[in-house]
């Protein structure tokens, strides 16, 4: 069980309510994609049917031209403009989204990968094979335009082609190319997954960490860092060992950046932890979404406004975005709505399962590289992270992790996909092989989640957000899956054959009970 009492360390943890003693920057420096009369005009005029329409269009002269243009337009004008006069401003000084890409189709594309001969299902091999076309219209190449005339663009630059999720989202974004990656590999592509990962490397360099996605209003908040992961499913494929040896300072890199900016000290039990959480310290709406920002704070105080602005970007951050996860109501429960978002006060399950991957990976890169000291630091790190996830969000009675509430200094007992976290990185120790297993498929037949016929779901709250039920993302339920074999190693690298404490036995790959269960068909 989580503890009762904690104690935090306030100095690092320090975020006023009302902003008095920090002017926090806009998401971006352009006053024309991030922050500004012009943004607002447009934005709230709703020209287009979605608010990243208009970020997302190329400027086609100077923008401070542009913006000297619209000031000459409002000082003539008597009144606010009418939505015909921001229509044609906009038609005069702004070309539509897409200009920033030439055409692509990846070189190392081929008809017949070998995963698809190793589906004997004929169904299935023809929806793989389906899925595998989809890698030549998703493929896209920035122009070197972007490169010297960035101040045109919302897009960031960068050098290697890639690709994208598809539909609105144009560019790319930071954990969503982790599966495409993984992807990638398993359709032998693998100089495109290298570029791919070439320029989330080139993006360290330039910002010190990974943007949330390749839009300048994305520029200070990131996604789950990935990048280590997709580094090791790279050369799990390739033994590519001089492009890690060439680029490890960057893993550190990234590494550091989530420690110095995103932790929380915190004292459970007596004993002091280093954990991370999401935060986001940039003012006002987001950009791509700012009519839905303003429209939903219009009832607040400009001091819960930019507290919730804040939030909001901050659990785009998490990738969560949005859920009944990071609600806060007005009593410190986990409760509420989208309103009630205050993310910042959670500490995430995942996040730091995420980063156990990473110091686990990276201390094994270092040791392979023949870096004994930074190895050591890692093993450090990795050895203080299982005992901060076992303190802080392992509850013994239910047998889960649970994300921790600060506001209320209680675990979040409530189930979201989250919660198996853990159990996917490994990121824990028992004092009795399988013991853990057993407690977590228990937890799982409690709650009813192992016999939803179209994956675990997201988690079991109708709230009308997208990362709730009866959703259930699709990374969300590869982490389940990868979770549930290395629950099923453990339960057959146990020393006994005792029964599950419900009476029924372990048979393989799976838990025999009364119920259907998940079988692993890996």
């Amino acid at each position: 069980m989580a503890p009762k009492s904690w104690s935090l360390l306030v100095a690092a943890f320090c975020l006023c309510h009302d902003g008095s003693t920090m002017k926090l920057p806009p998401p971006c420096d352009s006053y024309i994609y991030c922050t500004g009369e012009l943004l607002h005009q447009v934005q709230m005029a709703k020209l287009f049917n979605d608010d990243k329409h208009f970020v997302d269009m190329k400027l086609k002269i100077n923008p401070d031209v542009v913006l000297e243009a619209y000031r000459n337009l409002t000082a003539t004008s008597p009144t606010r403009l009418t939505k015909e006069q921001l229509k044609l401003f906009v038609q005069t000084y702004f070309d539509s989204p897409g200009q920033e890409f030439e055409k692509w189709t990846p070189g190392d594309w081929g008809d017949h990968p070998r995963i698809l001969h190793k589906i004997s299902d004929q169904k299935l091999r023809l929806w793989a094979t389906e899925l595998h076309a989809l890698w030549k219209s998703l493929g896209r190449k920035i122009k070197l335009d972007v490169q010297s005339h960035a101040e045109l663009y919302s897009q960031i630059y960068v050098p290697k082609p890639l690709i994208v999720p598809g539909g609105r989202f144009r560019e790319f974004y930071y954990w969503d190319s982790y599966w495409i990656i993984k992807g990638l590999l398993l359709s032998e592509m693998t100089e495109t997954a290298k570029g791919m990962i070439e320029n989330f490397l080139y993006l360290i360099q330039r910002f010190e960490f990974i943007p949330n996605g390749g839009r300048v209003y994305y520029e200070r908040r990131s996604q789950p860092p990935f990048l280590v992961l997709m580094m090791d499913s790279y050369i799990k494929v390739t033994n590519d060992r001089a492009f890690l040896r060439q680029n490890i300072d960057l893993l550190d890199k990234e590494y550091d950046f989530w420690m110095k900016n995103r932790t929380v000290v915190i004292i459970a039990g007596g004993k002091t932890h280093l954990v991370n959480r999401y935060i986001v310290e940039a003012a006002g709406p987001r950009p791509e979404s700012y009519s839905n920002d303003v429209d939903l704070a219009k009832t607040l105080t400009e001091a819960a406004r930019r507290d919730l602005w804040l939030e909001l970007k901050t659990g785009a951050e998490s990738g969560w975005d949005f859920s009944s996860r990071w609600f806060i109501d007005s009593n410190g429960e986990n409760n509420g709505t989208l309103k009630d978002t205050k993310t910042k006060y959670i500490l995430p399950v995942d996040l730091n399962s995420v980063l156990c991957r990473n110091e686990r990976i990276l201390a094994m890169f270092h040791r392979e590289l023949g870096n004994s000291l930074k190895a050591q630091y890692y093993e450090e790190a990795l050895k203080s992270r299982i005992a901060a996830v076992r303190d802080i969000f392992w509850d013994e009675t239910q047998g889960i992790w649970f994300d921790y509430n600060l506001m209320s200094n209680r675990s979040n007992t409530a189930f979201y996909a989250s919660n198996l976290a853990p159990l996917w990185a490994e990121c824990f120790t028992e004092q009795k092989p399988g013991q853990t297993a057993e407690m977590v498929i228990h937890y799982l037949e409690e709650q009813q989640l192992l016999w939803y016929s179209n994956g675990i779901p997201t988690s079991l709250v109708a709230s009308g957000e997208q990362w709730d039920s009866p959703n259930a993302w699709p990374p969300l339920q590869q982490i389940i899956i990868e979770a549930w074999q290395s629950l099923a190693r453990r339960q057959l690298g146990a020393s006994h054959s005792s029964k599950h404490r419900n009476g029924s036995k372990q048979t393989g790959l799976c838990i025999r009970s009364t119920k259907p269960c998940l079988r692993n068909t890996m």
